[in-house]
């Protein structure tokens, strides 16, 4: 942790120019940021687990506890950040794997939910977070549960291995700055942005980018098409790049000659860890993350840091209600 603002500036000072968010890139859905929501009775998807490749129900039940109980065929782990294992290219609860979407839906709509699983991973859906918000629409409720928002009291440093994490108080909402590059086409990308409901709601429906080489990407997609992969991997729930660009891009993640679909799923994977510090201090988080290469591995380990004692003392929290 690093709490000089010089070198917090030093970091910042550093970063490119901001992909602008067009006004559109929202859903008009009557969901209040300031109540906490729950379902008002178990919410179902039926789809394909990823790493095992078989039918997997999904069940989204009203909250019990103060922190989300996830299960696997009965058996229920809390969302804590101790109970996390960084899994092949994911985040796992115990044994449940690929959890990172579902919190990360539950943190920006507010969302007080169990959720149950009859495989050890979650799907790869065709349009990430999207059939869980169809299925959850018209099936949600406001809780009489108290709102109690909090934030950082001082600016801190989370630095890793490659990228790093900066986290800033801040008392209006949640806001992320993130950035990547990746070779050729890709390029350079960063975005700065508010996490509202009604803007989750839309990007929440972005997909799990996969950048590999051109002959890599090649094989993948003609083996999937040939139904020849061992997971359910494939054109629709997967956003396929490589150094010359998109493979199978959706034009509703296009504005001003740029395709938004890589970064925002990127958003989605960025802002998922903040739900284990909610759930571990019982609040809602609001704030200003800044971050680079920051992957599931440096989640886990920002999460385990911003409950420890030290973090705690210093640089702390402070309650906004």
């Amino acid at each position: 942790m690093d709490q000089s603002a010089e070198k917090i500036q030093e970091y910042k000072g550093k970063r490119g120019p901001v992909l602008p968010v067009p006004d559109h890139f929202q859903v008009n859905w009557p969901w209040d940021a300031n109540s906490i929501w729950t379902v008002r009775k178990p919410v179902e998807v039926h789809s394909v687990s990823t790493f095992e490749n078989a039918p997997v129900t999904v069940s989204f039940r009203p909250q019990k506890g103060r922190r989300p109980l996830f299960y696997l065929n009965g058996k229920g782990r809390s969302l804590r950040p101790r109970n996390l294992i960084h899994g092949t290219n994911n985040i796992q609860l115990g044994a449940i794997k690929i959890i990172e979407h579902p919190i990360a839906m539950m943190l920006a709509l507010r969302l007080d939910v169990d959720v149950a699983i009859d495989q050890p991973s979650f799907p790869s859906l065709d349009h990430c977070t999207g059939e869980y918000l169809d299925a959850l629409h018209g099936h949600v409720r406001r809780t009489r549960r108290a709102v109690r928002n909090f934030t950082v009291d001082k600016p801190i440093l989370l630095k890793y291995e490659q990228g790093y994490c900066i986290v800033e108080p801040h008392e209006s909402g949640l806001f992320m700055d993130h950035e990547f590059e990746y070779p050729g086409a890709i390029g350079y990308q960063r975005i700065s942005v508010e996490i509202t409901p009604q803007f989750f709601l839309f990007l929440g429906r972005a997909r799990t980018p996969s950048f590999r080489s051109v002959e890599e990407t090649d094989q993948i997609i003609a083996a999937a098409r040939a139904g020849q992969l061992p997971y359910p991997m494939h054109e629709e729930n997967v956003l396929f790049a490589d150094v010359n660009g998109l493979r199978n891009p959706r034009e509703i993640f296009d504005y001003n000659g740029h395709n938004y679909e890589f970064i925002l799923h990127e958003l989605i994977d960025v802002m998922a860890f903040l739900k284990l510090v909610e759930s571990e201090l019982g609040g809602r988080f609001r704030g200003k993350l800044t971050t680079r290469k920051f992957g599931h591995g440096d989640q886990i380990l920002a999460a385990r840091t911003m409950v420890s004692p030290e973090f705690l003392e210093d640089p702390g929290y402070r309650w906004l209600d």
